[in-house]
Formats: structure tokens, sequence, C-alpha cells
């Protein structure tokens, strides 16, 4: 399937659906470093328009211009902005301009009126405002196009952890997938039957790893997606496999199968790339501000809280502490930790590559999303 991905960050999310085989014919960010990223280590190697810039300026246009300005696309992939839906953002509301650019996806849809369209956000959507805010915007996508002529959108959503996909973190977050109407005869919404009291919330992606199991996995998330990655680079990956795909299901993984191997210093001269960090001190175990977001002690045999793009509005992002207590995580450790393999190199300052790595949708868990969308119909 062609792809159309908006707020593509360094593309953590596209990596996932190249990965799985399909294509993409155009991306945007207004992030300048993620913008550089993405261009070295996925424009490349797979050649195809990205622009920088702020979408709504971009978009700016009508319908009819928007429909010119960018490729047909069979699939509208993103991560839209969630600082102001997220749970730990106190004051979330529908008043915070960031929340308005689904919007933006909403007019590209109507241009483009794509097969799937495929979205990502953090789990505080589902409940901001009792769920009326989500509520809207499953509504919204049902009916986009529909004005024109268009068939509309039969919608389904979940909630999924990257834990239950191989990534060593409690990363809860919304996935919202739609399917025009005149598809649905060539295409099965997978879903689970298990939510009976709401029927919107039942897409069903198979997990591969669970809390209940004890079979241990002995490859870490990264080193999955880096031999994915290779083959991908060498055009010899098999797409209409699923390379995970197992009746074994296996026990989350932890901290200690992602960053074990790393030296515990920071190391720039290290032949792996980005092992260097933010010089912020760790908290004292027993600093009653230890317990807060983003300085909560980690554990080697545990796995890790969720890595965040933002910061606490004083500064930079939040970089969980080091399981060894003595610094914070490194950039390549939290790269490591939302699965994005060792050759991605991440470009910008030490600041900028946290941001682009803590607002990205891990590689592993965006493969087995894209898994569900077929590669044509």
């Amino acid at each position: 399937m062609k792809i159309i991905s908006l707020f593509s960050g360094a593309g953590g999310m596209d990596l996932g659906f190249l990965l799985a085989g399909h294509k993409i014919v155009w991306a945007n960010d207004f992030d300048k470093y993620a913008i550089e990223t993405y261009k070295h280590n996925i424009t490349r190697f797979h050649p195809h328009e990205v622009v920088f810039g702020d979408i709504e300026e971009i978009l700016n246009i009508s319908i009819d211009e928007i429909d010119k300005l960018i490729p047909d696309g069979d699939v509208v992939i993103g991560g839209f902005p969630c600082q102001g839906f997220s749970i730990a953002n106190i004051n979330r509301s529908m008043e915070d301009s960031r929340n308005h650019l689904y919007l933006q996806i909403l007019k590209v849809i109507e241009a483009k009126k794509p097969k799937f369209v495929l979205l990502e956000n953090v789990k505080g959507l589902e409940n901001m405002e009792k769920g009326r805010v989500l509520e809207m915007i499953l509504n919204d996508i049902e009916e986009a196009g529909v004005k024109n002529g268009g068939p509309g959108y039969e919608v389904r959503y979940n909630v999924f952890n990257a834990l239950d996909f191989g990534v060593p973190q409690n990363r809860e977050r919304v996935i919202i997938l739609a399917v025009r109407k005149d598809c649905l005869d060539y295409y099965n919404i997978p879903e689970s039957i298990t939510n009976l009291t709401n029927l919107r919330k039942t897409l069903y992606i198979k997990p591969t790893h669970s809390s209940y199991s004890k079979i241990i996995d002995n490859k870490p998330a990264h080193v999955k997606v880096e031999e994915l990655y290779t083959l991908w680079k060498k055009g010899e990956l098999d797409f209409q496999l699923n390379y995970f795909e197992s009746e074994i299901i296996y026990s989350y993984l932890d901290i200690k199968s992602a960053i074990g191997d790393l030296p515990k210093d920071f190391d720039p001269t290290y032949f792996i790339s980005n092992h260097v960090g933010t010089k912020c001190k760790v908290l004292d175990k027993n600093d009653p501000k230890s317990n807060r977001v983003g300085n909560r002690p980690t554990d080697w045999n545990k796995y890790a809280p969720t890595i965040m793009g933002r910061g606490s509005g004083t500064g930079g992002p939040l970089i969980i502490p080091h399981p060894d207590h003595k610094r914070r995580m490194s950039v390549r450790e939290v790269a490591r930790i939302q699965s994005f393999p060792d050759s991605f190199i991440f470009k910008g300052s030490n600041s900028a590559a946290y941001r682009q790595i803590g607002n990205a949708v891990p590689v592993l868990m965006a493969y087995h999303i894209a898994k569900i969308i077929p590669l044509d119909i």
C-alpha cells in the first residue's frame, strides 16, 4: 500500500510500515532535526517526498489544492501531537491548540480518500473530557468525505501496550483504524469480541508477549528490527512473511535485554552511535521527588517506564535514570528501548535526539500494527 505519513517525526511508525512491505509516498514534520534523521535513515534508502514545515500552514489551502499537493495514497498514518491529550498534562483540554492538529488529518482524508487511516495517540485521549474528545474524533473520521459524496469510514480502536509486542517498555497507546466502507467487501477488520459495551473498542492485534508467560525471548527488540532493517536496505526482505508470527507467547523483555551490553558511562567514541546523553543529575532514591515522572528508579530486571519526548516545562525531555542510578540513559539506550536499530542514527543535539525518540512509535510495535493492513486490496 502507498502511505501518506503525517507528523512523521524521526520515522518510527514509517519504518515499521516499510519493514511490513508498504511504500511511503509523502511525509511531513515540522522538527528540522527529525527531518534530518528521517532523511538519513529512511529516505536515502526509499526515496520519496519529505516536506519540512508546519502542517497547518502547508494545508491552509483548498481541498482540491491539497489533492494536487499530496500524491495519491492508500493509507494515511500519523501520530498526531499528543501533549495536549496526555494523562501527564493535568490541564489537557480541547482548548489546547495542539489538539486541533488532528483536523489536518481530516483534510487529507477528505482530499485523498484513502482506503485506510491508521492513527496513534496517548492513552489519555480515551478518557479526556470523559471520553467525549475521542468520540468526537471517531465520529469525524467516520464522516470524513461523506459531504462530498464519499462512502465514509468504519472505525475501530483499542488501547495497546508496546510490552505486548516485545518492546521492553510500558507504553500504552490508543490505535485507531478506519477502513473506507467500500473496502469492507474485501477486508475484515481484525476485532476482539471481548468488549460488548463499546463496539468501537474492539480492534485486535495479536500480541507476541505477555506478563503471564514464562518463556524467555532471547532476541532483544532492537536486534529484531536491525535484522529486518538490514534486509530491507538490501532489498531482500520477504514482505509476505510476518517474521515474528508464532504460536509461542514470550514473557515481557527487561531493560537488561536492551542495554546490558552498552558501556556503563557515556562514550562518544563507542562504535555504536549516539551513546551520549544529558548531564542532568539523577535524584537520590530517598528524595521525595524521585517518585515523579522521569525520575523514578529503574531496574535491570524490569521493563522501562514510558520514554517521553516532552519536558516538565522547565527544560528538555525527561530522561529516565540508568539502572545503575549514576546517570540518566543515553540517546542510544532510550533508542534501543524504543526498538530502534543501532544503525539508525539520530541527528541534532542530545536534547533534539531524545525528543525525537520519545515522540516516536516503537518500530517493532509499528511493524505489528502495519501487518494488519494488507499490502494490496
